[in-house]
């Protein structure tokens, strides 16, 4: 069997500093043997804020496990607040509900689908783009490992880390390249493994978040035959969501500003549906007077 100098060799540069004693070797192996055998429950033992301690109450981390889902969510109720009731608005100015209808439900299934297309192929995207930057990192270890150590350095040392410090790390990088690749990737890179299923679950989560806010706007026109009534009557509806909406947004966002972020939320959706209503009225106060001189 080697001997542990051989399994872990320093750089010529660092060896002086870091020579030791043979109760020194023994001691380090049997703390890595020991290591290696630590099963879950004892690592969780051994992690201070994990430890359940008489007196003491159990820190609990607060943070979402699955942002992503939350982002994607936002990203489809917005789009379905706001482009079907757009559309519902300037279609309403025809006079006809089943006009609204029947194009509000054909740009409802389209957007959504569209929506879907989107979220799928930007995931599909970060994913192929992780892979890639992974690839080209795995060559750089295996080149230029001294160059990309001297990045883990400059990495760290605004943290008051410096080389000496941080040897003992570099010692298991070099015994370990994969694991190596995996921290180039987090702390340099700044890029995490993507869950091989979030393709499909960002696809389907702005779909149906689309096609859930579409809805709303597009009721009111279902079941009230007036279509000026039925206008006022989405008007209102979708104004109350789009500021509920906008200020659990702005909760989860930036809490402070919650009241802010629900009044411009509302706001926007507000001037889209002019806009749509103002054009579709034009177009047809135009087309009706075509039609007049033309008789």
């Amino acid at each position: 069997m080697k001997s542990t100098t051989e399994d872990y060799q320093l750089l010529p540069k660092y060896r002086h500093q870091h020579s030791h004693s043979a109760d020194e070797d023994e001691e380090y192996n049997l703390s890595s043997s020991r290591e290696s055998s630590i099963t879950l429950g004892e690592e969780k033992e051994r992690i201070p804020h994990r430890t359940l301690l008489k007196g003491v109450k159990e820190h609990v981390e607060e943070h979402f496990d699955r942002p992503e889902l939350v982002r994607d969510c936002i990203l489809g109720l917005s789009d379905g607040l706001t482009v079907p009731f757009a559309l519902a608005a300037g279609l309403s100015s025809l006079g006809d509900s089943r006009i609204v209808i029947y194009g509000g439900v054909a740009e409802l299934v389209s957007g959504a689908i569209s929506m879907g297309l989107g979220g799928y192929l930007a995931a599909k995207s970060e994913a192929d783009h992780y892979h890639t930057e992974r690839e080209r990192e795995a060559r750089e270890v295996e080149l230029y490992p001294e160059e990309e150590e001297e990045e883990i350095i400059e990495l760290f040392e605004p943290y008051g880390l410096d080389r000496e410090s941080m040897e003992p790390m570099m010692v298991r990088f070099r015994q370990n390249s994969e694991k190596f690749v995996d921290f180039m990737m987090k702390f340099e890179l700044n890029l995490e493994l993507p869950d091989p299923n979030r393709s499909w679950i960002s696809a389907l989560t702005i779909g149906l978040s689309y096609l859930f806010g579409g809805l709303i706007p597009l009721l009111p026109y279902v079941f009230i035959q007036d279509t000026l009534n039925a206008l006022y009557t989405s008007c209102f509806v979708t104004s109350l969501t789009l500021f509920c909406f906008g200020y659990l947004k702005s909760i989860y966002l930036r809490p402070k500003q919650a009241l802010i972020g629900a009044i411009q939320t509302l706001a926007i959706g507000a001037v889209a549906a002019a806009f749509s209503y103002g054009i579709v009225a034009f177009v047809n106060s135009n087309n009706n007077e075509s039609a007049v001189e033309k008789a």
